[in-house]
């Protein structure tokens, strides 16, 4: 007799695990994913890509793989938040990487983040992201650091990249001659930069030099290819020459 009690103690047990589960399946399913802060891809697409399996389509599995850190990893996304709404929904905030610049090359656009990680390719310009021409070889895979035939170009290309986020350097398009020489375009002005290996004090200087000549419209060239720290840069333009500090 205790043995079949034993027994059905047991049944009663696994019955009321399998109501709790079918209970917590039921009425804990993820009904609505809300996505906010994604760029690169539609709200429908990152929905899918936090549902991909039947652990990620319950809001109390999610809870419990988010903090065990098993949710997805997104190469083009830096840290995400998670919140839950309701029972049956689930709040995601995206702090998505940072596209920095891109490469134009043939067709080709190439769009990179601080690191050189390809976040973006298209055949045709994004507007309002500056550009580095070049004709060196480039290949990529999207989410894998860009590679250049021509290694030195592109370490040129990463230093100016950081350095005018760093300094906050408004520019249209950066060009490279056949001797790896940098000029950069805005508006209707080109600065020759020359081809360093780190163009911290020219770029550093560059937003105050800039912000009157824009200002004034002016069109014409600055060179600051032997620039040294708070020394004078000529402007050519089509009228004059104009010296800057």
């Amino acid at each position: 007799m205790e043995e079949i009690v034993k027994k059905y103690k047991v049944w009663l047990i696994l019955l009321a695990v399998i109501v709790i589960i079918a209970f917590c399946a039921f009425f804990f399913r993820v009904k609505k994913v809300t996505v906010e802060g994604n760029t690169f891809y539609s709200q429908t697409q990152m929905a899918e890509m936090f549902q991909s399996n039947f652990l990620e389509r319950n809001v109390l599995s999610f809870w419990l793989l988010d903090k065990l850190s098993l949710t997805p990893e997104l190469d083009f996304v830096r840290e995400y938040e998670v919140s839950y709404p309701s029972m049956n929904e689930i709040y995601i905030k995206l702090y998505e990487k940072t596209i920095t610049a891109g490469i134009a090359y043939t067709s080709q656009y190439i769009y990179f983040d601080k690191d050189g990680m390809v976040l973006q390719s298209t055949d045709k310009p994004v507007e309002g992201i500056p550009l580095f021409e070049t004709k060196s070889l480039t290949t990529f895979a999207l989410y894998e650091k860009v590679q250049m035939e021509d290694e030195e170009l592109l370490k040129q290309i990463m230093n100016l990249s950081y350095l005018f986020q760093h300094y906050e350097v408004t520019w249209d398009k950066v060009q490279f001659n056949d001797k790896n020489e940098a000029f950069l375009y805005v508006d209707k002005i080109k600065v020759s930069l020359g081809k360093q290996d780190n163009y911290d004090e020219q770029i550093s200087a560059l937003p105050s030099i800039l912000k009157p000549v824009l200002e004034q419209k002016y069109e014409g060239e600055i060179d600051m290819t032997n620039y040294v720290v708070k020394g004078d840069v000529i402007m050519k333009t089509p009228n004059k020459v104009k010296k800057q500090k």
